[in-house]
């Protein structure tokens, strides 16, 4: 890149040409113009010379007006004022007015329409000529407009020539700078182009070209033609008939409807205001378009940026291309600093490298022999545990694998000589493709012998490791040491000698692998604190094997979700210091993802540079109900048939229903002190609701459909929710809606191999196909939505009903009094399942409303009067995830101005006001030295986890349960991750490292003053599918929010949910009420777990989860989980009350161990004191257990191999079981012995019988790292 700088260098020399000549020629001018205005006055001394030497020209920037020479400039004759940064004209006002007093020609060279009266009122003139000359732009026309003026003004004998056209579309020739607004004009002048070679197409705004900022584009194109392409650079100026879309059907598509270019790279042309007709085109041409990103920032400073995207600009450069399609952002060009710090547009040449190498794979994709191309199917098996392999409601092993293998062998990949079928893949994964925690060392040497593992040696990740950047290489070892002190995943040979360990199934040119743990479970104590920890060292040496060793074609991450793209790093717009982007690379990756999930989705696009596959989600039907409250529901309408009878004969009945009532919990769901006649209708409607509640049955299974009665079923749900459809239009609307279920598992493998063949998969909405019944079919690279149109008009009025249902809840209870502070979970995919509802409703808390301009986009905020308002404005602290805080910057912002909108109306009644007075004064006693940044700390009411960071660390540290006792260790976790300041200033800052006088952890009592006094915790569910118990992640926000305020004020606050399932029926719902729906509707419905059952070994995992996250909500809100619940849970799965067979279908579908895991989860809460269960409950489940050893060894996860409390408590209740045997005693530890020890080492290279001798590792060949048998 050196002779970029020597060039422009060369033409900052020639522009001041005559320092002898009497008139004096000024141009003020934004940097972006000023490339454009230096050659045109070049081109102009160099064709006009006489004129050159009777003038000097000289520029005055933006960036460098402090420095220029301001004599020169109130001085010069003829002054050219561009208008595009409003406030250099204004800076120049003084120079400007001397100027034209002592009778300078001033001309504007563009409009600035805001202040263009007030401009000609100082003299400035609006030439029309001149006007429409500098529109048109390019070199030649700015050149005549200085002769024009010269001529005219100056009176000088020079020649000038008329506006000189620039097409508003066209093809841009980089080697002659001339435009073509035709194909063929182009190919004649190119005769240098290698007509066999394959195109790629070029997208740039026209606006580079007519001010001469080309030095980026024709660095790009000279790059990508040396990798043996040809490039069609096509320029648009966005205007009516040269809109993106009928640009690229004009120039990129022939007039038989084929692509003429193999893939479509957007350079920085991100202002398309028409995404969903460019989607139209874009199916048509059927290639990818790359998402290429300017920055307005520079170099350096993106490099160093936690950010990467500024947050005002991230919905322009990526979530607007995103609607249209567009995959893989990439930071490519940026403003850098040239002579006198004037900023040009400059390509980041390593950054142009991972571009051109994703142009290239794609086109690989395109062209390689299915039979050649290497693919990797990326699995998760984490934590480390024999029983969780799989992705959320997707029924990955076996069913999904088996039906990517099968289209994949269909399709003509080599996927080995093996029989693909269930039986098969399963057993080989179990066997060989899973990891194994560091607590256990013997399983991993089994793996090598018996196994077939990659063996990367030590030396060769070493090499592969000095590729990645001096950043990254000091944070790893700064946390993990250098390689060759790793522990995980590592193996040595009877020589010493180590290598990473890295699983892998074998189908031929195919690998199943899974995908590394991230390391916390590891060292939890230390980690969970951490919340940038970096991945250890056998999780790069994955990835880095992946690309260097295993040379994949392309990389396919199976379900919802991995790790890979929430490793630390920016935000938006990644470069090689960032763990994502370094580990990724420029392999393309594809990505099939639940459609219910679109936020998250986001991220793996963004971050992962990953092209997503929505797929289904498991079918819907009525969850109706169990026998028990079948036989209640009955019950009620005997009592009062029997009533209306005999009032007297019917008590008996009463206190039989009431027993029943509380046996089940329902008095818990709706928050009964007791229970009345009257209130016995309520339960009833309660009933009711269950029964007709949607719920998901089963799991997907990838690439197919739910057979004929799930369609049915599913068709229905979705049905009911169209309100306003009636008759022949309804009858319409149900066969489409069926048809679309039908042909998405069709629609998903095809979209898959599409992208596995580099071409475009199509764009469309995601979220919950009941809600939003346009996500189906399924097979979609899925989108949100444009986020500066919310909250709109409607949600706002939907906001401000919700939040006075809230705080008249609230009053309803605790005696007419206002809640003063409420705490609000802010999370990504929420806000795109509802459209910003709880930001909606946080505004009306505050009392202010959105401004909106005539594109209904939000441009800002106003005060509700409190005559108005009638009521106190209610304090809202936010705790976001970092999610929200990557995809939702500007409702950030927006929500930080509410809070300072709110605290400046000086009024009785305003909590916002009063707390944050309360709290200026606390933080000056704590050592706070200046007023304004005491109101700026006060003021903050947003927290969470530092940039590149994600998670509140409390699900890992819940699963870890046997390294803390007490809930306060729970609580400092979250605390420790969540107490970075967001707005007031800050992004993601710890207020003591900026201000270094200030005590360590200050930041942390920032956050507890802020979430002190909270009185409701409030979280929204939107998703017809995910509730409560089915992830970790509500608990470890929505429940820890909760611990959090009573480890401050020793009360939990009043935890609620905004529930908007039902857009029909929104409304505030009590944490008891839907935990308890949930558990009676599926995880105690004798259908709902048939159906999950009926999932083998993935139900089977699914089932151990639910009891694991009921288990979260018993540790940060144990008031939300009852004895009785967990009664119910034992009496299900463990008893079988519904004669099910559950134990005995796990152990057919290949996964006791997650009938284990419940059973050590469930034994672990007894362990905690949390579950008060009977001794007989307690006989029972160790008995189970150490059953479920003899049958099938131990399930080795973090909690049955890796706690050691739980360890101690079953071995001690074993051994005072009079019935066992000795060896029945020790069962457990020596099962845990056999697993903590290796084989002799001196047996370590050899095999046992039945085994498998080989033992592969990888070595080099003809430069190229082979499989080679050891």
């Amino acid at each position: 890149m050196k002779g970029i700088k020597y060039y422009f260098v060369i033409l900052s020399l020639c522009f001041g040409l005559s320092l002898t000549a009497q008139n004096k020629v000024s141009f003020l001018i934004d940097d972006g113009f000023w490339v454009g205005v230096n050659r045109s006055m070049h081109l102009l001394a160099k064709m006009h010379p006489e004129v050159a030497e009777k003038c000097q020209f000289k520029e005055f920037i933006y960036s460098n007006y402090h420095e220029s020479d301001m004599d020169f400039f109130e001085n010069s004759d003829l002054i050219f004022v561009a208008l595009h940064n409003n406030g250099l004209v204004f800076k120049a006002k003084p120079q400007l007015l001397s100027a034209l007093k002592r009778g300078a020609k001033v001309y504007a060279l563009n409009l600035s329409h805001e202040y263009d009266a007030e401009l000609q009122e100082w003299g400035i003139c609006f030439d029309p000529w001149t006007l429409a000359a500098f529109k048109s732009g390019g070199e030649n026309n700015i050149m005549n407009i200085v002769l024009k003026k010269l001529n005219k003004d100056l009176h000088f004998d020079c020649e000038y020539q008329d506006i000189e056209e620039t097409p508003l579309s066209g093809i841009y020739n980089y080697r002659n700078k001339k435009l073509h607004t035709y194909i063929g004009s182009y190919l004649a002048e190119r005769t240098d182009i290698d007509t066999q070679a394959p195109w790629i197409g070029l997208i740039i705004g026209r606006s580079d070209l007519t001010k001469s900022q080309y030095l980026y584009i024709d660095v790009f194109i000279r790059n990508i033609e040396e990798k043996g392409f040809n490039v069609l650079p096509v320029f648009t100026s966005q205007k009516p008939g040269h809109h993106e879309e009928q640009v690229i059907e004009r120039f990129f598509i022939s007039c038989d409807s084929l692509p003429r270019v193999s893939a479509l790279l957007n350079l920085g042309c991100w202002y398309n205001t028409r995404p969903e007709q460019e989607r139209v085109v874009l199916e048509k041409l059927g290639v990818p378009v790359i998402n290429g990103i300017i920055l307005s920032t520079n170099q350096k400073d993106w490099e160093k940026s936690l950010v990467g995207i500024d947050i005002y600009n991230r919905s322009n450069l990526v979530a607007i291309p995103e609607l249209a399609g567009y995959i893989e952002p990439s930071v490519a060009v940026v403003f850098d600093d040239f002579d006198h710090n004037i900023r040009i547009k400059n390509m980041i040449g390593y950054q142009m490298e991972t571009l051109l190498g994703r142009i290239k794979n794609i086109h690989n994709l395109q062209t390689k022999p299915n039979r050649e191309k290497k693919v990797a199917l990326i699995y998760y098996s984490y934590p480390p545990g024999k029983e969780n392999i799989g992705a959320s409601y997707l029924n990955v092993l076996p069913r999904s694998i088996l039906s990517i293998l099968q289209r994949m062998r269909q399709e003509g990949y080599d996927t080995g000589g093996q029989p693909i079928d269930s039986a098969a893949i399963f057993n080989r994964v179990m066997d060989y493709g899973r990891n194994i925690g560091s607590w256990a060392p013997a399983e991993v040497d089994k793996l090598v012998r018996k196994g077939d593992p990659v063996l990367v040696p030590m030396e060769v990740y070493k090499e592969w490791y000095d590729k990645l950047s001096l950043k990254i290489r000091t944070e790893m070892e700064n946390k993990w040491g250098k390689p060759e002190e790793s522990e995980l995943m590592v193996w040595k040979d009877s020589s010493g000698k180590s290598y990473f360990v890295i699983p892998v199934v074998k189908y031929g040119n195919i690998i199943l692998t899974p995908q590394p743990p991230r390391g916390w479970e590891d060292n939890a104590k230390s980690l969970y604190h951490d919340p940038l920890v970096p991945p250890p060292h056998q999780y790069l040496a994955y990835y880095l094997f992946l690309k260097y060793g295993f040379h994949a074609d392309a990389l396919v991450h199976i379900g919802t979700h991995g790790t890979h793209e929430w490793l630390p790093g920016k935000e938006a717009g990644l470069g090689p210091d960032d763990y994502p982007e370094a580990l990724i690379m420029d392999v393309p990756n594809i990505y099939p993802y639940i459609v219910d999930n679109v936020g998250e989705g986001l991220q793996a696009k963004r971050r992962g540079q990953a092209v997503i596959i929505d797929h289904m989600t498991p079918p819907f039907d009525k969850a109706s109900l169990n026998p028990e409250l079948r036989d209640l529901k009955s019950g009620i309408s005997k009592y009062y048939d029997q009533k209306s009878k005999s009032p007297i004969s019917s008590m008996a009945q009463f206190r039989d229903l009431v027993l029943r009532i509380k046996t089940l919990g329902l008095d818990k769901d709706l928050k009964l002190d007791t229970i009345t006649d009257q209130n016995l209708e309520d339960i009833d409607d309660y009933l009711k609701e269950i029964e007709e509640n949607k719920t998901p049955f089963g799991l997907h299974t990838f690439g197919v459909s739910p057979d004929e009665a799930y369609t049915k079923a599913t068709t229905e749900a979705i049905v009911s929710m169209q309100k306003d459809l009636m008759g022949k239009d309804l009858e319409l609307f149900r066969e489409q809606v069926q048809k679309n279920i039908a042909k998405s598992g069709k629609e998903e493998l095809d979209a898959f191999i599409r992208a596995l063949n580099g071409k475009y998969v199509r764009a469309g909405t995601g979220n919950d196909p009941i809600r939003n019944p346009g996500a189906l079919p399924t097979g979609k690279n899925f989108f949100a939505f444009d986020p500066r149109l919310i909250p709109s008009r409607m949600t706002c009025r939907l906001g401000e009903q919700l939040a006075e249902e809230l705080i008249e809840q609230y009053k309803a209870e605790h005696n007419g009094e206002c809640p003063p502070k409420v705490t609000i979970n802010l999370w990504a995919v929420e806000c795109i399942r509802n459209e910003g509802t709880m930001e909606a409703q946080a505004l009306s808390l505050l009392g202010v409303r959105p401004v909106y301009n005539a594109s209904n986009q939000v441009v800002g905020l106003e005060l509700i009067p409190q005559h108005e308002l009638k009521r106190p404005r209610v304090d809202v602290v936010f705790a976001p995830s970092g999610l929200y805080r990557d995809i939702f910057p500007e409702l950030m912002a927006l929500l930080d101005k509410a809070v300072s909108l709110a605290r400046s109306a000086d009024e009785k009644d305003n909590f916002v006001r009063e707390h944050i007075l309360e709290s200026e004064d606390k933080l000056k006693q704590l050592g706070v030295q200046e007023d304004s940044l005491a109101r700026r700390i006060a003021s903050v009411r947003l927290f969470t986890t530092p940039s590149g960071a994600y998670g509140t660390g409390v699900s890992g540290t819940v699963q870890a349960s046997g390294t803390w006792e007490d809930e306060k260790d729970v609580a400092e976790v979250y605390f420790d991750k969540m107490s970075h300041l967001y707005g007031q200033g800050f992004w993601g800052t710890k207020v003591e490292d900026e201000y270094t006088y200030l005590p360590k952890g200050f930041s942390k009592t920032v956050f507890k003053n802020a979430l002190s006094g909270t009185r409701v915790a409030l979280h929204s569910r939107t998703s017809n599918l995910y509730a409560l118990l089915d992830n970790d992640d509500m608990f470890q926000y929505l429940g820890a929010t909760g611990l959090a305020v009573r480890t401050i004020d020793g009360k939990s606050p009043v935890v609620m949910l905004t529930n908007l399932v039902d857009p029909s029926a929104p409304g505030q719902e009590t944490l008891e009420k839907f935990l308890g729906r949930e558990l009676k509707t599926r995880y105690l419905n004798p259908k709902w777990v048939d159906a999950m059952v009926d999932e083998g070994y993935a139900g089977a995992r699914f089932i151990n989860k639910m009891v694991f996250n009921l288990w979260g909500w018993e540790a940060t809100l144990p008031e939300s989980v009852s004895d009785n619940d967990w009664n119910q849970i034992y009496d299900t799965y463990v008893m079988d009350k519904y004669r099910l067979d559950i134990k005995e279908r796990f152990k057919k579908s290949g996964n006791l161990y997650a009938y284990q895991s419940i059973l050590a989860r469930l034994l672990e809460t007894v362990r905690k004191g949390y579950w008060k269960a009977d001794k007989k409950r307690v006989d029972q489940m160790l008995l189970q257990f150490n059953e479920t050893i003899r049958e099938a060894g131990l399930a080795c996860n973090l909690n049955i191999c890796n706690n050691e409390k739980l360890m101690q408590f079953i071995s001690d209740r074993i051994n005072d079981m009079p019935s066992l045997t000795t060896e029945e005693k020790s069962r457990y530890k020596s099962a845990l012995d056999d697993l903590r020890h290796k084989a002799k080492t001196e047996d370590a290279d050899s095999t046992t019988d039945g085994g498998n001798d080989k033992i592969y590792e990888l070595q080099i060949q003809d430069d190229k790292w082979l499989f080679k048998q050891k």
